[in-house]
């Protein structure tokens, strides 16, 4: 930077001493005086020309570098949510819950991520996590059929701990907020009879076939 300067600065006292001199200047020196002024001026339109052309190129890189971002972020996406869901449909549920965690720990918000995260922990019989997550699921989504899943899972938990009033509660909960949903239903007549192993519907299948 200095060397660039120090380089103007001399074009600068160059252009100054004529600017001084030339109203004086006659004869030949007059003549010498405007062929360094052209010798200047055409040193300045090249600088400005090359000078557009960097500034062309610092704004190919700025945009190269825009697109880098906007390419990266469906990767980051997309990426660990779909291995996720892959290894969910080949019951890898291990391998999910890694995948989706990753997901959810980029977006907290995306809902059908810690939808599947909650599901792959309810398989592991991780009961109190796939429960936080659930929970927070029934209480943040705005779609029925999300809320139903939820609430049906909660049900399940509560089911698994013998909590079956609370059991039934959730699931009336699920048929309300979306009445096609049939686990739920299930759920609940499995609940009221009682008596012998549970045969519980997590909803696996409905989220699924909805995500």
């Amino acid at each position: 930077m200095s060397i660039i300067r120090q380089w103007f600065e001399s074009l600068h006292e160059a252009l100054d001493d004529l600017i001084i001199r030339f109203p004086n200047a006659a004869g030949e020196e007059r003549s010498r005086m405007q062929e360094q002024w052209n010798t200047l001026k055409s040193l300045s339109d090249d600088i400005v020309e090359s000078w557009l052309q960097f500034e062309d190129k610092l704004a190919v890189f700025r945009e190269l570098d825009q697109q880098g971002e906007i390419a990266q972020e469906p990767e980051l996406l997309l990426g660990p949510f779909q291995k996720g869901q892959g290894y969910f449909k080949l019951h890898m549920f291990v391998q999910a819950a890694d995948q989706l965690e990753e997901t959810v720990r980029h977006y907290p918000d995306m809902l059908a991520a810690r939808l599947y995260l909650a599901m792959s922990r309810m398989h592991l019989k991780e009961w109190a996590e796939a429960q936080r997550h659930f929970r927070l699921i029934a209480a943040l989504a705005d779609e029925p059929k999300l809320q139903a899943i939820a609430f049906n899972a909660l049900g399940c938990i509560q089911a698994v701990f013998a909590h079956f009033d609370q059991a039934q509660q959730f699931f009336r909960k699920a048929i309300e907020a979306d009445p096609s949903f049939a686990d739920p239903r299930r759920n609940l007549e499995c609940c009221r009879k009682g008596g012998g192993e549970l045969q519980l519907q997590f909803g696996s299948a409905e989220l699924q076939a909805m995500v």
